[in-house]
C-alpha cells in the first residue's frame, strides 16, 4: 500500500470515529484533517477544509486549485 492510500484510510477511520463518538466529534475530525493533509503531501493534491456555513466559497476555492488536483472536502458541523 502506498503512503497516500494509507493516509486516506487513516482519515476514513477518524471520520468514522467522529460519527460514532459525537462527544469528541471535533477532536476526531481534526485528526481526519491531519491525515488528509498528509495524503495531500504524499500525492501533491489539494485538500480543502471548511466550517459549516462557509460552503458558499467552495466553487471559488476549487477554481483556485490546480486543474489536475483531486479535491477532498470535510465540513465541520
Amino acid at each position: 500500500m502506498d503512503r497516500r492510500t494509507a493516509c486516506l484510510r487513516q482519515a476514513d477511520a477518524f471520520r468514522e470515529k467522529a460519527i460514532a463518538d459525537p462527544e469528541h466529534h471535533d477532536q476526531w475530525i481534526d485528526e481526519a484533517i491531519k491525515w488528509l493533509e498528509r495524503a495531500m503531501e504524499a500525492s501533491c493534491r489539494a485538500v480543502v477544509t471548511v466550517e459549516a456555513g462557509d460552503t458558499g466559497d467552495i466553487p471559488e476555492m476549487a477554481r483556485g486549485a490546480a486543474g489536475d488536483a483531486r479535491l477532498n472536502l470535510i465540513t465541520r458541523q
